[in-house]
């Protein structure tokens, strides 16, 4: 696929789109920001040379200077948005800003053994047959994902990112995609930058990572922006949305089906994640798209149980959800 051209977006902003490693998504929308006397990044891509090319050429077909980045926002703690951070700041100089949860997780997102250990225990927890968990779950770091430092500034929701002359950038904490995500909002123009909050086609992957109510997070979320009315929205992926607040209401109406179907399923039946995942999502998924679909499938399922819709019974060290 093509790579979309870097773009003049009016209002002091431009955007380049940096390629990934990998089909789907096929780039990052990388935006930079005209902030005072040099320029803020919103967003880097994964950590290999041709993601780091588009970024260098894309500037100069701007006719923007790199050397003028003194501040890179990445929006939340995954390799597509985050993974090129440590490269940048040791060559731009530039500070390093994420949430604050981001700062308190990197050293659980450096840690791969981990995140396997933890996933296998989940696909042990949630069903998945023994003869399918071991290339479930069978993962190795990849080489454009290296380990990162620690952001060197953090931010929390409701900070304001200045950008000179009176203009910043709101700091909207969006946990769900991601527990650290945020969101930016221009107060010049009124453009939200949603990172995969909001994105124009999907949903993006809401994960189960052993605790907590991602998937209520991310409504709650969602019901944020709707609430706040956003309008042109800028997504980390993916074509420009002009009404951002449509395009949310899009995703949550998508969540609440498929709680609805996921609950019905439930009630005619106690199951587990496994068998819900396989009559959710079609047949033939690869090993990344079925450890994808079944974590999406645990966060929907507590979401139910935590609404009372459904139960959740521990039976042997194994859950099962039922009426």
């Amino acid at each position: 696929m093509s790579l979309p051209p870097p773009r003049d977006l009016g209002h002091g902003i431009y955007t380049i789109a940096a390629p990934l490693p990998f089909k789907s998504p096929p780039w990052v929308n990388v935006y930079i920001v005209e902030a005072g006397d040099g320029l803020l990044m919103i967003d880097c891509g994964t950590d290999w040379d041709e993601g780091r090319d588009a970024i260098r050429s894309g500037f100069a077909s701007l006719g923007l200077t790199e050397s003028s980045v003194h501040s890179l926002v990445v929006s939340h703690l995954h390799l597509d948005h985050v993974g090129m951070s440590k490269r940048l700041v040791e060559e731009l100089g530039c500070r390093f800003i994420m949430h604050e949860r981001a700062s308190e997780l990197v050293d659980r997102y450096n840690d791969t053994p981990g995140y396997i250990q933890r996933l296998r225990q989940m696909a042990v927890v949630h069903g998945i047959p023994e003869t399918l968990a071991n290339a479930a779950t069978d993962i190795e770091r990849a080489h454009y994902m290296p380990l990162i430092d620690k952001p060197d500034h953090v931010v929390v929701d409701g900070d304001l990112i200045d950008l000179g002359g009176g203009r910043f950038l709101e700091v909207l904490h969006t946990p769900g995609h991601e527990s650290a995500h945020i969101c930016l909002r221009d107060s010049a123009s009124g453009i939200l930058f949603s990172g995969d909050h909001v994105l124009p086609r999907i949903s993006p992957v809401i994960m189960y990572d052993g605790e907590g109510d991602p998937l209520g997070d991310y409504m709650n979320s969602l019901q944020r922006l709707i609430d706040i009315g956003i309008q042109l929205t800028y997504p980390a992926h993916g074509q420009i949305v002009e009404r951002g607040d449509e395009r949310a209401r899009q995703i949550l109406l998508h969540h609440v089906r498929r709680l609805s179907d996921m609950s019905e399923m439930v009630r005619e039946a106690d199951t587990n994640a496994w068998e819900v995942m396989t009559k959710s999502f079609r047949p033939n998924l690869d090993p990344l798209q079925a450890r994808l679909a079944f974590l999406e499938t645990i966060s929907h399922l507590e979401r139910l149980r935590l609404d009372g819709r459904i139960n959740g019974y521990d039976r042997d060290g194994k859950v099962t959800y039922g009426r």
